[in-house]
């Protein structure tokens, strides 16, 4: 059984050597990569064909590292390791790994430290205990035996999942429940501590916490006497389970409470049952006692106090959070989760999360996925009430299982928004599934009738549909993990052929975003492609169906962490400008954004677009210089004051990622300013899908937050927080293409409005730019700030070249608008119906963007 466990190892190795370093998505892909370079292949070359770490470039080259400042894994893995030889397979959070130490550097010059990943060299940023079992899980899948073209079948791959998860807790159990079976393992004491640690994080996979704390005990009784420099690891592991344990006890997961709200809403309501709290607080601080400034660990302690009502009170003075860290300098009001009452408080794994209208009824319904392989899509309708029902059985959809995202889209341009659910991130190679809206309340997979089914299986979460080559309709472009992005150019017949080669956009990468915008409004959709471990790509669109990569001459290759990437006018200037999430998976650097401190880790970037094709970085200029460690993320129009304002999903797998997510409020476009703590939705576990979206049709945007890890024990119910009331005026608008593609994605809107007496001014949306990991709605909620008065809309469609205008348009109305046409439709109590537009609209041929 191979299952990477930590090595309880005390010797350290020394000195500076040169290494390389060949960093790869999957263990399948590693141990090929091994074989290869077993069997004589160049370590360089296969660095560079393979490899999703930076330095692929290079050769894999690192430079020459003093081995001291190595992290510990890879210090371990060079231990004893003469020139020339190979290590064997690390496990990274940013893959698999196989370093050799090099007899001598290569002829290319030694890499700038800062270009080295943080997470491979000096050990500055700390990564923390990593309790969940999923690396573990998925490592026991891949070894265990399975027939060919598994992953092409979902429900093949649920059943692998089952049954080598507990083939894997089984055998583990067996080994070392039976002296016979450890002697012929040869597990002396140090692999005995390994063997109860690697069954732990097995048992913390699906949760069964009682046997994973016995494992976590006995490798803890072992390290006391054998390797006393891995106590204080699990010392944390052990606090992290008996808190998740309690969390669990107290319906924390499942009943989505006010109890995992930080700062806490209800300041002195406590757990009901509070011994495992109790436990988790005495090893928290037996830890601190000997790393008394670790930011994670009393971070954690804090919030096990908090789960006692003790909290700021209670937690000794030396240790103490305050709660003060996390005041809001600014509040629009209170949300209010509305999940449970709406029959939303559906449980979840890690996944996507959409909001739009699927049955054609005026409604938004919402589609979720999730990274359990078991789990089917959800189909929630809309009833028009503030309530929805499940619908996914009629939906015909319990049968797509897994999907760590899922976006919409009309494809076929028959009036029915589609599905495409993107597997395999952070995983394995997986099957796509395109689901077809059949326009009656049901979907059917097309995948392989489409073409996409015959494409190359990839590990991929993220995708973005639009209409690069201005034919009308909508082409799909993929971003993939360890293998090359996909461009799916569509055939205007159902079908779609494979382009990226030709077009010049198939790179190799470890891709987490992707976007979509004319950056540069020459009439044609550019993309944004963000990486972990690596420089990000914007593909200059050629106009035809070519792309040129110009992200180092447009200034926005960073973070080279990176996340969730979306387009968006964050300053209503009317360009598109860029926002991406950085990704460094650390509690203690995300932490050092509200106590201070210098940090190590990179923080998210916010490029605003200069018109020139370049954009400049202003992350700092708007107070946005941080690190959230933001996994799912989006942008909307909370207040209505028709600046988009943000809310970022944070976390990573393990239990101990408890972190508030953000709620960041544009100050009209010169600031963004943190209201998580006035508006309560800190949420404090794991974020991944959001969206923005006016369920209830009252002209204010709700949060829609799906909620979950990356394991089955993790998963958590969704979040909806309902917008609080506000008295700023709104206008929603649905387009309609006739000529461009039918859902309208790249329609340029502008909406002129004057406030009171004040000069008129502009606010801008572009149809379809929405976050890479949450799907808002196609229509476009635009707020207007108060007493919004001579409201006028120009609409500019890309494929046509068309312009419309209208002008005199009352506010708080939703509307339906066809490209060419000189009406516009008024949505009166969920129904349609068409009138004259009291001002002319004029649809000319103008071939001008605004």
């Amino acid at each position: 059984m191979n299952l990477l466990v930590p090595v309880l190892q005390a010797k350290e190795p020394n000195g500076a050597l040169d290494l390389g370093i060949i960093v790869v998505p999957t263990m399948a892909d590693a141990q090929k990569v091994l074989g290869q370079l077993k069997a004589g292949s160049n370590f360089a070359v296969l660095a560079k064909e393979k490899s999703t770490d930076a330095t692929a470039s290079d050769g894999g080259y690192l430079g020459k590292m003093e081995v001291s400042e190595l992290r510990r894994e890879l210090r371990d893995a060079v231990q004893g390791h003469a020139l020339g030889e190979l290590t064997g397979i690390v496990h990274l959070p940013s893959g698999f790994a196989i370093l050799k130490v090099l007899a001598a550097p290569p002829t290319t010059e030694d890499l700038n430290p800062k270009r080295i990943s943080s997470l491979l060299s000096t050990g500055a940023i700390r990564l923390g205990a990593q309790v969940s079992g999923f690396i573990e899980a998925d490592t026991a899948l891949l070894d265990y035996a399975k027939p060919a073209d598994w992953s092409r079948d979902v429900g093949t791959v649920c059943q692998l999942r089952q049954k080598s998860l507990t083939n894997a807790q089984t055998s583990l159990a067996d080994i070392l429940s039976s002296p016979e079976e450890m002697r012929a393992h040869n597990f002396g004491p140090l692999e005995q501590g390994q063997a109860h640690s690697a069954l732990a994080q097995l048992y913390e996979y699906d949760a069964q916490m009682d046997k994973a704390i016995a494992e976590w005990d006995a490798a803890y009784g072992l390290a006391v006497t054998e390797a006393p420099g891995y106590v204080p690891n699990l010392q944390e592991s052990l606090g992290v389970s008996y808190l998740h344990r309690s969390e669990l006890e107290n319906d924390i997961y499942a009943g989505s409470r006010d109890l995992d709200i930080f700062p806490p809403l209800h300041p002195g309501m406590s757990y009901e049952h509070t011994e495992d709290s109790k436990k988790a607080i005495e090893y928290f601080t037996k830890y601190l006692e000997q790393t008394p400034n670790d930011l994670e660990v009393r971070w954690l302690l804090n919030l096990s106090y908090m789960t006692l009502g003790q909290y700021p009170a209670g937690v000794p003075a030396r240790f103490l959070i305050p709660e003060s860290d996390f005041h809001s300098s600014d509040s629009i009001g209170r949300f209010e989760d509305v999940a449970p009452a709406a029959g939303l408080n559906v449980m979840r794994a890690a996944g996507g999360v959409i909001t739009d209208d699927f049955d054609n009824d005026g409604l938004l319904d919402i589609v979720v996925s999730s990274m359990d392989v078991c789990d089917p899509i959800r189909f929630f309708h809309n009833n028009g009430n503030g309530t929805f029902t499940d619908r996914t059985e009629q939906a015909g959809l319990m049968n797509q299982l897994g999907g760590l995202n899922v976006i919409q889209a009309d494809y076929n341009n028959d009036g029915c928004m589609d599905l495409l659910i993107l597997r395999g991130g952070w995983q394995f190679p997986q099957r796509k599934s395109l689901l077809r809206n059949n326009c009656n309340g049901a979907f059917t997979d097309v995948t392989d009738e489409s073409g996409l089914g015959a494409a190359e299986l990839t590990a991929s979460q993220t995708g973005v549909w639009a209409d690069f080559d201005n034919d009308g309709y909508l082409d799909l472009f993929v971003g993939n993990e360890g293998s090359g992005t996909q461009l799916f150019h569509n055939n205007g017949n159902g079908t779609f052929s494979q382009i990226g080669h030709a077009a010049g956009i198939d790179h190799t990468a470890m891709s987490k975003g992707v976007t979509a915008a004319d950056y540069d409004h020459d009439g044609f959709v550019d993309l944004y492609v963000s990486n972990q471990n690596g420089a990000n790509v914007l593909y200059h669109n050629n106009g035809n169906l070519t792309f040129t990569d110009v992200a180092r001459q447009a200034g926005v290759q960073e973070p080279a962490f990176s996340f969730a990437a979306w387009f968006f006018d964050y300053d209503n200037d009317g360009w598109p400008d860029l926002w991406v999430n950085s990704y460094v998976v650390s509690m203690d650097e995300a932490l050092k954004t509200y106590v201070g401190g210098p940090r190590n880790a990179e923080g998210l970037k916010l490029y605003r677009n200069k018109h020139d094709g370049t954009f400049e970085e202003v992350s700092k200029k708007v107070g946005m210089d941080k690190v959230f460690m933001t996994m799912g993320s989006n942008f909307g129009d909370v207040d209505n004051d028709g600046y988009l304002d943000i809310y970022l999903g944070v976390g990573q797998p393990s239990y101990a990622a408890l972190l508030p997510h953000e709620l960041l409020r544009n100050k009209e476009g010169k600031a963004f300013v943190d209201i998580t703590e006035s508006s309560g939705t800190g949420e404090l576990h794991k974020g991944h899908g959001i969206a923005f979206a006016d369920l209830t049709r009252q002209g204010r945007e709700d949060i829609v937050a799906e909620i979950g890890g990356a394991v089955v024990g993790d998963k958590h119910t969704m979040r909806v927080f309902a917008a609080p009331a506000n008295a700023n005026d709104w206008i929603n608008l649905r387009l309609l293409g006739v000529k461009t593609n039918r859902e309208a994605a790249g329609a340029q809107i502008q909406v002129t409005v004057r406030n009171g007496d004040g000069a008129p001014h502009s606010i801008y949306r572009t149809v379809g730019q929405t976050s890479s990991f949450g799907g808002n709605p196609l229509e476009q909620n635009i707020g207007l700030g108060p007493h919004a008065k001579d409201v006028s809309i120009d609409i500019f469609w890309p494929t046509s070249g068309t312009h419309q205008h209208f002008t005199h348009v009352p506010p708080r109305q939703h509307l339906e608008i066809k490209e060419f046409a000189t009406t516009y439709a008024e949505l009166k109590e969920h129904s349609f119906r068409w009138r004259q537009a009291p001002a002319t609209a004029l649809a000319s041929a103008q071939k001008n963007a605004h």
